[in-house]
């Protein structure tokens, strides 16, 4: 299917960060890296904006692009040494040799190092690989891989995965070559395609994810150090949680009982987008009260709290909360006002 330059530059426009305007073009690892590095900081992106011509050449293998390529391949027997390709290739490596030694436990680290030692190489090698084989230019993984393992064994991680990119991206280039062809992704089935890129961006989330879970930190407003980890696992023990789980099992079980459809009303008033739970939980009464008990504890805590006559809390504290049982009231007595003109009639009780 021949591609337009029209909808590579809406593309571009839209999504170019994450590289639809690539994946359109069948430049599928080149879109990976875009999605990855947000364009490398857009600075790739915008370098696109000159570039997109000669990319929808290549696509449609239009006659004038092909004359000059191939006549390029007859004159040069490998591609030219290219400063952008080079540079792309060491800050996608060291992106994800840092991203996988993030990805791995400080405590597995600390107890199994070669650990450490294996993974981290293999992903310098494999950043450097992926941008060495964009467009019509190609070369093998395994000398990106003896560079980035030849310098292991003398420098310690973090700081050698540096020095093992630039070794990785040296061996690469003396193997370069021309791809005469496109690449193999252009004319696979996009369901192909979308799969081997939603499997490798999985697989970069995951690593976000698990640095993040087990290697950083927060820090509370009180200036305490907490692991995320343990801040996790304390988020999912709290209150809040836990109540989040109980409100969830009794809609599915309501759901279950009366019917799928009163599914997303339940939902509604679980989540209370009026402020009526709120309400009867500040005026400290069940939602089966009647106006009169209403009123009756409204004026009830209305004294308790007045800001002049309270003595127990300070007077910002108590105008606050007088403020806050105010507010409760006129919320309830709204939404009664409201049934009360819907039905006609004066609902003593609230429905359960």
């Amino acid at each position: 299917m021949a591609k337009y330059r029209f909808v590579a530059y809406m593309l571009w426009f839209i999504g170019g960060v994450y590289g639809l305007h690539h994946f359109y073009l069948g430049r599928d690892r080149q879109a990976f890296i875009w999605w990855c590095t947000g364009g490398f900081l857009s600075v790739g992106v915008l370098r696109d904006f000159w570039r997109i011509p000669e990319y929808v050449d290549s696509a449609n293998e239009e006659p004038r692009f092909m004359r000059r390529f191939l006549s390029r391949i007859q004159i040069l027997e490998k591609p030219p040494f290219s400063a952008a390709r080079f540079l792309a290739q060491l800050c996608f490596g060291i992106f994800l040799g840092y991203l996988s030694l993030l990805a791995i436990p400080e405590s597995l680290l600390t107890e199994i190092p070669i650990v450490g030692m294996l993974v981290v190489p293999v992903a310098v090698a494999i950043g450097v690989h992926t941008v060495g084989n964009v467009g019509r230019e190609e070369g093998p993984l395994r000398p990106a891989l003896y560079g980035s393992f030849l310098l292991c064994p003398f420098l310690a991680l973090p700081n050698g995965i540096a020095h093992q990119t630039v070794v990785s991206a040296v061996l690469f280039q003396r193997k370069r070559r021309y791809r005469q062809t496109r690449e193999p992704w252009r004319d696979q089935n996009i369901c192909r395609r979308l799969l081997v890129l939603g499997i490798a961006a999985t697989v970069i989330t995951s690593m976000w994810c698990s640095g993040i879970y087990f290697n950083c930190s927060i820090t509370t407003s009180s200036g305490e150090t907490i692991r995320v980890r343990d801040a996790v696992n304390h988020f999912f023990n709290s209150p809040f949680w836990k109540e989040f789980v109980d409100t969830m099992k009794r809609l599915f079980q309501r759901a279950w009982a009366k019917g799928w459809r009163r599914v997303w009303s339940d939902l509604m008033d679980s989540l209370d987008p009026q402020g009526e739970s709120n309400a009867y939980r500040v005026l400290g009464i069940n939602q089966s009260a009647s106006d009169e008990e209403i009123k009756q504890q409204y004026r009830k805590l209305a004294r308790q709290y007045h800001p002049d006559k309270n003595k127990d809390l300070g007077k910002k504290e108590a105008e606050e909360r007088f403020i806050e049982i105010q507010e409760a009231y006129e919320t309830l007595s709204k939404i009664r006002l409201k049934r009360t003109s819907k039905t006609g009639k004066k609902p003593e009780q609230h429905r359960s």
